[in-house]
């Protein structure tokens, strides 16, 4: 009979998944095992250790520790390239098309052009529309409060109705410059703040939404702020670009013609929606000019007049050709609207009207498209501007006239017959009209100018700083009325005189550029208050999307501006990668009370949005 066979224990039993936690040895008895729960011995064998694991015995005495020991994890580097590219496809959502689009992009991505370090992608529109809501617009709009601190800044808030009729509110930000200037970019910037919906588009209801807009002596919301928290400070700079739009609508009103715009408008509304008519006007236009194909008259915004400005370069251009659109339209058709126009077109005093028009406005349009450029130097706006009124004036005033036309009446030294343009006076000798229409004509033409001192309205009230080269005089303009404008206490006026005295003692060296020179300005240790000027530009908005997601959008959209990248280069933090898909993801911007992480919130998000709001008032 064979000995008995003896097991002795093994220490790699208490790294075994049902032993590890409660297996020990016993010290003098190597065929014995101990179990530290149940307080007993076993027979060191696998088949005993087994049988007391799974008794009710040892189940019911490991209970208890089982319920209070915590389990540590080696923590794993967690792979980022997934939410890399979900966060790349949300950012290019924004930036180029709609967010229906990502269901079919995600899979397109995913399975033609999918690798191992794409991960697993998926993506379709509730995940990518929190992505948007819920981590892009909060990290962008955080980025914007970083990049602000505690400098000034200007708002622009303006009106506008969607195509869901329901008002918004579209807010700009800006510092006190020509655009808001960013210290860490080293440059002029604007950008957008947000979007507030709104009951209706009166100033009492945005000041109940805890906005700040809109003009008017004495209930516009200017007004009405200044009134609710008692603070004088809050400076008032209207639109340039609005101010020459209203200039020109009151000097048309009182002037032109109601016909002029009629025949502009009802000539773009003939083609609208007939393919067949543009055809048949090409033809015409083609056996005219040798086959040269015509181009489009433009639609005249009715609430812009400035907007009348293409179509009126247009239309002169196709006289003929459309005087013999509707003459053959009239005959062919018996259409009532096709023997207005054609009268209207056989009326020589409509096209004299149109060729005065043209060179003015596209002077005027010229001045404007400069106050809306990104890329123009806003010290020489004021001059740009200044030379657009004494431009559009000189047209009308005797040429040997010297008076100042921003401080004197003019009406004393008007040219009792002004040359009203080339292309006008040639055209007006040919169509041989009567002295009392062309009298008329010329009184009307004379008239529209003389409304047109409004521009001069507009530049009185633009504050402006000098450039570069103005500034590094000795003998240079004061600043004084700048700081009044933006009420600068008088304690820091004296502060401001001083440096405006001593910039001239210091050797700058980039002199050549407006930006470059007033960086250098800013660094310097010496360098305190330097005000500069506000200008507005207006952001018009329609979508059918909610207001926080067209809110997030427009903080990811205007953040890759900023930050002068586009989807594909813009690098995402870590910190914020993470955060898709989690639970926060799919947290929703209106319920930011159950939100209890350690990122950037939406509930952050509003603060900071209140913050910038209320300093502005403070």
């Amino acid at each position: 009979m064979p000995p008995k066979y003896s097991q002795h224990y093994l220490l790699e039993w208490e790294k075994m998944v049902d032993f590890k936690d409660w297996l020990q040895p016993v010290g003098n008895d190597t065929t014995k095992a101990y179990c530290k729960y149940c307080k007993c011995e076993i027979i060191a064998k696998v088949a005993c250790l087994k049988l007391h694991f799974l008794s009710a015995k040892h189940k019911k005495s490991i209970e208890p520790a089982k319920s209070q020991r915590t389990i540590n994890f080696p923590k794993e580097k967690r792979d980022l390239n997934t939410q890399t590219a979900e966060s790349s496809l949300a950012m290019f959502v924004c930036a180029h098309c709609s967010i229906m689009a990502v269901d079919h992009l995600s899979e397109l991505c995913k399975h033609r052009f999918g690798d191992s370090k794409s991960g697993y992608l998926r993506i379709h529109r509730t995940k990518c529309t929190n992505i948007i809501k819920n981590i892009l617009a909060p990290h962008f709009v955080q980025e914007i409060v970083s990049d602000l601190g505690v400098q000034e800044y200007s708002l622009l808030l303006d009106e506008s109705t969607d195509i869901s009729v329901s008002k918004m509110l579209g807010v700009s930000i800006r510092y006190v410059s020509i655009r808001y200037f960013s210290r860490s970019l080293k440059t002029v910037i604007s950008t957008f703040l947000g979007l507030v919906e709104i009951e209706d588009g009166t100033a009492n209801s945005i000041v109940n939404d805890n906005a700040t807009v809109m003009t008017g002596t004495n209930n516009g919301l200017h007004a009405l702020l200044k009134y609710a928290t008692g603070n004088d400070n809050l400076v008032l700079v209207h639109c340039v670009c609005h101010s020459l739009q209203l200039a020109l609508s009151h000097a048309s009103e009182g002037t032109l013609p109601r016909n002029v715009e009629f025949l502009i408008r009802e000539t773009y509304n003939w083609f609208r929606h007939s393919s067949n008519r543009r055809l048949y006007y090409k033809s015409i236009y083609q056996t005219i000019n040798c086959g040269s194909e015509p181009l489009l008259i433009p639609q005249m915004c009715n609430t812009q007049w400035i907007s009348i400005e293409p179509a009126v370069n247009r239309i002169p251009e196709q006289w003929v050709e459309l005087k013999l659109l509707f003459e053959v339209a009239r005959c062919d058709h018996h259409c009532y609207m096709a023997e207005t126009l054609y009268n209207m077109y056989n009326d020589p005093v409509n096209h004299l009207y149109l060729l005065y028009l043209k060179p003015v406005l596209a002077e005027v349009q010229v001045g404007n498209k400069l106050f809306e450029s990104n890329n123009v130097d806003p010290t020489k706006l004021y001059k740009d501007l200044c030379a657009l009124v004494q431009s559009t004036s000189r047209r009308i005033l005797n040429p040997t006239a010297t008076v100042d036309i921003f401080t004197q009446n003019i009406d004393s030294y008007l040219d009792p017959k002004p040359f009203m343009g080339y292309v006008f006076e040639t055209k007006l000798r040919e169509y041989n009209l009567q002295p009392e229409v062309e009298n008329h004509l010329r009184q009307r033409c004379l008239q529209f100018i003389l409304l047109d001192d409004r521009f001069g309205a507009v530049v009185k009230k633009l504050a402006t700083t000098p450039e570069v080269a103005e500034t590094l005089k000795v003998i240079k303009p004061s600043i004084i009325d700048i700081a009044q404008e933006f009420r600068v206490d008088a304690s820091t006026i004296d502060k401001l005189m001083s440096q405006w005295r001593n910039i001239v003692h210091i050797k700058w060296q980039c002199t050549s550029s407006t930006m470059d020179f007033w960086n250098k300005v800013i660094d310097y240790k010496d360098a305190a208050v330097f005000s500069q000027i506000t200008y507005l530009v207006k952001t018009k908005l329609r979508n059918r999307l909610s207001v926080s997601t067209l809110n997030a959008i427009l903080y990811v959209r205007f953040g890759l501006k900023r930050a002068g990248k586009c989807c594909y280069s813009y690098t995402v933090p870590d910190n914020v990668l993470r955060s898709i898909g989690t639970k926060e993801c799919y947290n929703s911007l209106d319920n930011d009370a159950s939100a209890s992480t350690s990122t950037y919130t939406p509930a952050d998000e509003d603060q900071d949005i209140n913050i910038l709001f209320k300093n502005i008032v403070d």
